[in-house]
């Protein structure tokens, strides 16, 4: 007969009772008003457990009462609830408070959420890491950790605390895409792939989102003096031949040279850095229960050219906050000749690979896993590059019913926005403008890309944008491979047979369908020279020459499918060397 330890009777007890919802009570826990720091606080909500499920709503929002005389100063002495005390301290963080999870795996243990909360907020410094777990048993915790703060603030916890609740119905993963080939309109927008996600991209300085707010020390104050419409005057889409640039996979497809994230006309200005980039609104609020995206992954197909790797920050990639009010998260570094990429500080961790060089198109993707490790992944054409840092963006506007940030415990859905101001915005959140009420907060609801506060980074070239409301698994992302002109996840349609092998196939996805592939100024279904000449690599309609050997082995060295010219199915190989150089000696 086989014994059953006392401890393994207890965790099947847990399990048979667990429930669908758990709540951790934290009253009676206090950050004491001495001193400026405090110990962690820990609460349990053994003995209740909760059920193993494939998503969670949760909230952190005890009730606390401000103690110490500089607590009770800016805070009052009256109970509130800890999402008010967030607003207080920065309007629009009861945001903070809610939100919910995917947990694909539906097992436990796992962290539902945590969140730092550290900065400069009416003056006071506060640090502290708010974490909501499931733990092995099935049971949850709630806590408050590496607590840093003034003397003389302190809180205690009256009542309340956090709580989590099972949802087997999160809406599943939405994917955006968008090509360069209808400007900024994703290819949902254009018509290209209506199946795509409801994500949107606009310039950050549009002068329809009203004036642009300060820069530094000044980054709530509406600054009139700086222009709007600089990203767009600084950047431009084009072929890759009108640019000088390498083909995307043989394609002479449209890209987008991106602006610098600063004013050229005076460079050195940084408050005419604030409104430069693009804003990306993940735009899944109508479904997605949370004003915060908690786990995402973001892809480019970028091309960094060598002026620009010339310089020690050659890319500014994304800043997770939502009107580019500080540096970007996410930077191209140079340390010598060595490229490095990551996302956070300090720059000694990013992450080093030959794969990052210039002038040649690349697939870079960034998954961030915000919530449930607190850090992040980097690709390069489908392989993983090491681990970085990661954090939730924002995302709380509702396109059918739009409304300011300005949650509280008495206005918990926010003010709506004026029918005629999200029209003025063309439907669009406005990175500017805030609700002008009594939590006088911002929509809070953007992503931007390419923008940097400081102005570092230089302008590079994009083929394709992609985004998803999760994060994405390894296997997903090596799927993806590198850099194509066929797009990301929705191929460009409709396919043809450019390769005159009777078969609509991935070659011929790769050589320049719907595109002017033989480079005679008509965009057509399949240029002659893909379909008849491998030779000509690079599609230019001349007698093959060195530029496409040059064409051909940037692709094969990097096992783009367009290299498998001898159409085997796998990855480009030696074959495929001799079945391109039978065809360029002959000259065809």
């Amino acid at each position: 007969m086989r014994l059953v330890s006392a401890a393994a009777l207890l965790v099947l007890a847990h399990a048979a009772q667990a429930q669908p919802g758990l709540t951790i009570n934290m009253a009676g826990s206090s950050i004491p008003s001495s001193g400026t720091t405090a110990p962690d606080i820990v609460r349990s909500s053994a003995p209740g457990t909760i059920s193993a499920a494939s998503g969670y709503r949760f909230t952190f929002n005890p009730t606390v009462q401000p103690t110490g005389f500089l607590g009770i100063a800016v805070l009052g002495s009256a109970p509130r609830p800890l999402g008010d005390i967030f607003n207080t301290l920065n309007p629009g963080q009861y945001r903070l408070v809610y939100g919910a999870v995917r947990n694909p795996t539906a097992t436990h243990p796992i962290t539902v959420y945590r969140q730092n909360v550290n900065g400069t907020f009416s003056g006071i410094a506060i640090g502290m890491d708010i974490s909501v777990d499931i733990l092995g048993d099935n049971t949850g915790t709630g806590a408050i950790r590496n607590i840093v703060k003034p003397v003389f603030f302190g809180l205690n916890v009256t009542s309340g605390g956090a709580t989590i609740n099972t949802d087997n119905a999160l809406p599943s993963l939405v994917r955006s895409e968008w090509s360069m080939n209808a400007g900024l309109m994703s290819v949902r927008e254009s018509g290209q792939a209506p199946a795509s996600g409801p994500s949107m991209i606009r310039y950050l300085d549009d002068p329809a989102f009203g004036t642009i707010l300060g820069g530094p020390g000044q980054e709530t104050t509406p600054n009139p003096s700086t222009p709007t419409g600089v990203t767009q005057a600084q950047s431009a889409f084009g072929s890759c031949a009108s640019f000088g640039l390498p083909l995307v996979c043989g394609v002479n497809d449209t890209v987008y040279r991106t602006s610098p994230p600063r004013n050229l006309s005076d460079p050195g200005n940084r408050n005419l850095s604030r409104g430069l980039g693009l804003a990306l609104w993940p735009n899944t609020r109508d479904t997605w229960p949370d004003d915060k995206i908690g786990h995402w992954t973001l892809v480019l197909d970028m091309l960094i050219p060598a002026t620009s790797w010339a310089s020690e920050y050659p890319v500014a990639i994304f800043e997770d906050n939502h009107n580019n009010d500080s540096s970007a998260d996410a930077f191209v570094r140079k340390v010598g000749a060595q490229g490095t990429i990551g996302a956070g500080t300090p720059f000694d961790q990013y992450l080093a690979t030959p794969l990052l060089a210039p002038d040649r198109w690349m697939r870079v993707a960034f998954v961030s896993d915000g919530y449930r490790a607190g850090t992040g992944r980097v690709y390069i054409d489908g392989q993983l590059i090491g681990a970085t840092a990661g954090d939730w963006i924002y995302n709380s506007t509702k396109q059918g019913d739009p409304r300011w940030g300005d949650t509280s415990t008495a206005n918990p859905l926010g003010t709506p926005v004026a029918p005629a101001t999200w029209q003025a915005w063309g439907q669009f959140p406005s990175p500017w403008a805030y609700s002008g009420t009594s939590v006088n907060a911002p929509m809070a609801s953007t992503l931007c890309l390419f923008s940097d506060l400081q102005g570092r980074g230089e302008s590079v070239y994009i083929a394709n944008i992609g985004f998803a409301d999760d994060a994405l698994s390894p296997a997903e992302i090596a799927a993806l491979g590198g850099a194509s002109a066929q797009g990301i996840w929705y191929p460009r349609a409709p396919l043809a047979d450019c390769n005159a092998n009777g078969i609509d196939d991935a070659c011929d996805i790769a050589r320049g369908t719907s595109l002017d592939a033989n480079n005679d100024g008509i965009p057509d279904e399949c240029g002659p020279a893909c379909a008849a000449c491998p030779g000509d690599y690079n599609a230019s309609g001349g007698v093959p020459d060195d530029a496409d050997v040059a064409s051909f082995f940037n692709d094969w060295s990097d096992g783009a499918p367009c290299a498998d010219v001898n159409q085997s199915g796998g990855v480009p190989d030696d074959a495929d060397v001799g079945a391109f150089f039978e065809s360029w000696n002959g000259g065809c």
